[in-house]
């Protein structure tokens, strides 16, 4: 039987311009009687210096997949964070969540050898709050912002206490249908690719807020508009055809079942690329959809900028333009307003969750090389070494 606020995500109002999304009234509180999971994946920066970093990002992908699935046809609160993800669930989804995470850890060591953690605390048990809006970008990109800190509480409690990880007996029931990864890294379009976190050292809501629309503000001024600065172009979009680069979501596709389902499953993928490739070109309409449409939509709906805390975004610039966004943040920094990571390279990765082709789908962006989890191990850095200091 559902249980008081079991339908909180839909009373948040959504917010159609991002601006809107950084004001407090914009934010509602996590019910008490929810819970927060966290994932990601253990060693994430040894794995990323072994070359690991599309794996990191593809298992961060199908969980956020297999979630998604366990929990139709709600539509909970969650954020994809580059080597995993963060979701807030109601009580009467959380064993269905369990089972699929499950899943999820033993998709990541049999595919990639990677031990994906996952920890389960109750809303109730944060000293922080977790206050979340909705943000809708277009009509298929919706998404969750979280603030208050009760996300990075939780993160912080979960490693340092095993009480609060999943269980090794949780039965196993997973559904990664949607969960795509075919795309192979897209150049940068300008001289860089960056992944930005940003994390305010002020202790207000509300003043917390307001640095981040003054963030934003400086980014398009220093790098121009959000299209000028976009991580991807369609001309540098491409599908793959490699066995390793399509490895996580052919093991999703055949999960348990041998490895002759597997490589007729990678075959079936690459067939699947051959024909998108081709229907894109002379665009073809298919179930009413027009497939030359189809790198654009891809662009319009991946998640570049986002909030969890802390404020992420993936994006491209010249060099001479990220460095002086850089050094407004290395004031900022000097004057006690925020603490920053970020990862420059020369490409973006991104990670698909399709519920309908054509109509529904979401990609999640990050850049190559470790992309977030090294600008986060960087802001952390930074955040020692203020406190070391002292």
């Amino acid at each position: 039987m559902p249980s008081q606020n079991s339908y909180f995500e839909e009373s948040i109002p959504y917010q159609n311009l991002f601006a809107n999304a950084l004001h407090q009234t914009a934010y509602l509180p996590l019910p008490k009687n929810w819970f927060v999971v966290i994932t990601d994946i253990q060693n994430s920066t040894k794995a990323i210096d072994a070359g690991q970093y599309r794996d990191i990002n593809s298992i961060g992908g199908s969980s956020i997949a297999a979630v998604v699935n366990a929990t139709k046809p709600r539509a909970i609160p969650y954020v994809f964070g580059g080597d995993g993800a963060s979701f807030c669930v109601p009580p009467e989804l959380l064993e269905p969540v369990k089972q699929a995470l499950r899943g999820c850890q033993q998709l990541a060591l049999d595919s990639a050898q990677l031990v994906l953690r996952v920890g389960i605390i109750p809303c109730h048990e944060l000293d922080k709050p977790v206050f979340i809006s909705r943000f809708k970008r277009t009509e298929n990109l919706k998404q969750f912002f979280f603030m208050g800190g009760g996300l990075e509480e939780a993160d912080d409690k979960i490693k340092c206490n095993d009480q609060y990880e999943l269980a090794i007996d949780t039965p196993v029931k997973v559904d990664f249908s949607g969960f795509e990864c075919r795309w192979n890294e897209i150049p940068s379009p300008k001289e860089v690719t960056f992944s930005l976190i940003v994390k305010s050292r002020l202790m207000n809501t509300e003043k917390t807020l307001a640095l981040y629309q003054r963030l934003s503000q400086q980014i398009v001024h220093d790098l121009g508009s959000l299209q000028d600065s976009a991580p991807l172009s369609q001309e540098a979009l491409t599908l793959s055809f490699n066995r390793d680069s399509l490895k996580i979501e052919t093991a999703s596709k055949t999960f348990q079942q041998g490895i002759w389902h597997n490589r007729l499953e990678l075959l079936r993928i690459r067939l699947q690329n051959i024909v998108g490739i081709y229907w894109m070109k002379i665009s073809k309409i298919y179930k009413g959809y027009n497939w030359g449409n189809y790198k654009k939509d891809l662009i319009k709906n991946s998640d570049f900028e986002k909030v969890d805390d802390a404020y992420r975004t993936v994006l491209s610039a010249e060099q001479t333009q990220l460095d002086a966004l850089l050094a407004w943040l290395d004031k900022a920094h000097y004057q006690g307003l925020l603490f920053y990571g970020c990862h420059q390279t020369h490409s973006a990765i991104i990670t698909c969750l399709i519920t309908e082709t054509g109509q529904d789908h979401i990609h999640f962006v990050d850049s190559v090389n470790g992309g977030y989890a090294v600008a986060a191990k960087q802001l952390k850095q930074q955040m020692a070494a203020e406190k070391n200091a002292f």
